[in-house]
């Protein structure tokens, strides 16, 4: 064989050893190997000629970068990858374990309640008469002020202050419903004039 022909060999095993390293668990032995046989085709195509050499040199500075780039990109999507490589999780969900509680949390959202004290983020608010370890989205949160959950995260509830206008409803109902208050329904004076009624003739 000519030295351009074991150039060629030589860089093919080195292509070999390289797709080899990803699936044979070797401790490195097959990347020593495949970095040895590029190493000697360049070798071997330098006694080719300068111009063997030199093209030898070219490839595998393109074909090198090139498949580790195509295998760390593709391979962990293929079946063989699938098998070797723990899968990445798509989302926070899948990190999180699936619990009873985890679940009873994921129900909460959209629901209304009420901060038990200041959240400047971090606090408790009140749901249907339970507790719950929550944390502000944003802005502090005062104590008794309303409340909704917009999602979870860690076990605790991100909630952000309810400035809607079944809050505000809910907040006239409880004041008509506290014991000394004035009933919001009923007129403060009962003996205003009707503008509009009639006089007697």
């Amino acid at each position: 064989m000519t030295p351009l022909s074991w150039a060629i060999v030589l860089l093919f095993v080195g292509l070999v050893f390289l797709v080899l390293e990803f699936f044979i668990p070797s401790g490195g032995a097959l990347g020593v190997m495949c970095a040895l046989s590029f190493f000697a085709a360049i070798i071997v195509g330098f006694m080719a000629g300068p111009a063997t050499g030199a093209a030898i040199l070219l490839a595998e500075c393109v074909i090198v970068p090139s498949a580790v780039g195509a295998a760390v990109r593709w391979w962990p999507d293929t079946a063989i990858g699938k098998l070797m490589l723990i899968q990445r999780p798509r989302s926070a969900d899948e990190v999180l374990p699936e619990t009873v509680a985890y679940r009873g949390l994921k129900e909460l959202i959209g629901r209304r309640g009420r901060a038990k004290g200041l959240m400047v983020p971090s606090g408790s608010v009140v749901i249907d008469g339970k507790l719950y370890d929550a944390v502000s989205e944003g802005l502090p949160i005062e104590a008794n002020q309303a409340v909704i959950v917009i999602s979870i995260s860690t076990q605790r509830l991100v909630v952000r202050a309810d400035n809607t206008i079944q809050a505000q409803l809910a907040d006239q109902s409880a004041v008509a419903a506290t014991p000394g208050q004035t009933d919001p329904n009923v007129p403060l004076v009962d003996d205003i004039p009707d503008p509009f009624a009639e006089e007697p003739t």
